[in-house]
């Protein structure tokens, strides 16, 4: 069976073995989860009354091999096609050099040659070889694997299919679930731009949201202005307050408009507010995502507040506990709920802080590791003057302030 790389640039022979033209190309129609046959041939034509390029449908092709490529009529008998179907792909064009996820492997491969062969009594793409053995084939250059140590990779044509005259693997959108977001944002961080934004938008708007958080800042820009503001926006609904603030802020404020506009109004007000902040305050750092209970709630009442809620919040470490009037009282761990009795109230479970424990919004990244260390914190409370809970900030987000890159 011949690699596409072993037949491109041969020359083309007719029944009379007259050259017809020279191969550039093969095209194919692509069929989701199928091998698939081929079905023109491209050639340059060595007749220069003729077109350029011109097209042979594969039904005229006698021999397909690393050996030849020979037609079953005279080259007067060829009835050409002057156009392929619009879903047709070509695969020198298309395919080669092209980047595919492996989620196998959490990478980004690319596409260095196709194995060619016959299913079914049809010459069809069988496999996409992702190998360095496949690239020094291409390069004519096989010779370097003087002890034939190097192994040929390949994946199944029929886990690939075609997307907006690329590839990428048919299993990719079930599969990049299974991935951790940071893994998946690695991949995403190394593709071109065009396929990580094809790739963003195979995924559902949550966990593309996920994968967007662990994005290098700058990727989140482009990448949010490739989407433009009516597709991101989608997804930065999904994404945390916090998040979405430190992206607008890398973006001029005629552009911000835009994107808040599409943002509901809740989400678009609490933007606003933390516009006001530093990203290096307490302020531009805490999450608005966080789980308030009345001090008079039972522990069976808080659960179920809990369950109703926790969809909407990424994690719940602490519950803060808060009055009418929206002034802190304190925290009750999701470990000391569980211990407790169900009917206990959670002014009797929380536990006091220290004032010396409480950030306010200005307060700098310094005082923040100060007081976080001091106390050995895993998350604190954002207060104003009054003592009303603002936000709080976590551990992580502390880090990520001070590790954007990492």
């Amino acid at each position: 069976m011949p690699y596409l790389s072993q037949i491109l640039d041969s020359k083309v022979l007719d029944s009379a073995d007259e050259v017809v033209g020279k191969l550039v190309d093969v095209v194919v129609i692509p069929e989701l989860g199928e091998y698939v046959p081929l079905k023109f041939l491209v050639i340059k034509s060595k007749n220069k009354k003729r077109k350029n390029m011109e097209y042979i449908p594969y039904k005229y092709v006698e021999n397909f091999s690393k050996i030849e490529v020979s037609l079953k009529c005279l080259s007067s008998k060829i009835v050409y096609c002057d156009e392929i179907p619009e879903h047709s792909i070509s695969l020198r064009k298309h395919v080669l050099d092209q980047q595919i996820v492996d989620i196998s492997g959490a990478r980004v491969v690319r596409v260095n040659d196709l194995r060619i062969g016959d299913f079914q009594e049809k010459m069809s793409v069988l496999g996409v070889d992702v190998s360095t053995k496949g690239l020094l084939r291409r390069l004519n250059m096989e010779w370097l694997d003087i002890f034939g140590k190097m192994k040929v990779n390949l994946i199944d044509w029929r886990q690939a299919q075609a997307i907006h005259k690329g590839l990428k693997l048919d299993t990719v959108a079930n599969n990049l679930k299974k991935l951790h977001p940071a893994d998946l944002a690695n991949i995403i961080e190394d593709l071109s731009m065009r396929h990580s934004s094809m790739l963003v938008e195979s995924l559902d708007a949550r966990s593309a949201a996920q994968v967007l958080e662990e994005t290098d800042p700058d990727f989140q820009k482009m990448l949010i202005k490739t989407l433009g503001p009516k597709q991101a926006s989608q997804i930065l609904k999904q994404m945390s307050t916090e998040e979405v603030v430190d992206l607008m802020q890398m973006l001029p404020k005629f552009e911000v408009k835009k994107y808040l506009s599409e943002l509901q109004n809740s989400k678009s007000a609490k933007i606003k507010d933390l516009f006001a902040y530093s990203a290096n305050t307490a302020g531009g750092l805490m999450s608005l995502e966080f789980l308030t209970v009345s001090p008079d709630w039972t522990v069976s009442q808080t659960i179920k507040e809990i369950r109703r809620l926790s969809p909407q919040l990424r994690s719940i470490i602490y519950l803060y506990v808060v009055d009418n009037n929206g002034i802190f009282a304190g925290t009750v761990s999701m470990r000391g709920l569980l211990l407790a009795n169900h009917k206990s109230k959670m002014k009797d479970l929380l536990k006091n802080v220290t004032s010396g424990s409480i950030l306010h919004p200005h307060e700098k990244i310094g005082k923040i590791i100060e007081v976080m260390t001091k106390y050995d914190l895993y998350t604190t409370a954002v207060v104003d003057k009054k003592f009303r809970l603002l936000g709080v900030i976590c551990i992580d987000d502390v880090m990520r302030h001070l590790f954007p890159h990492a």
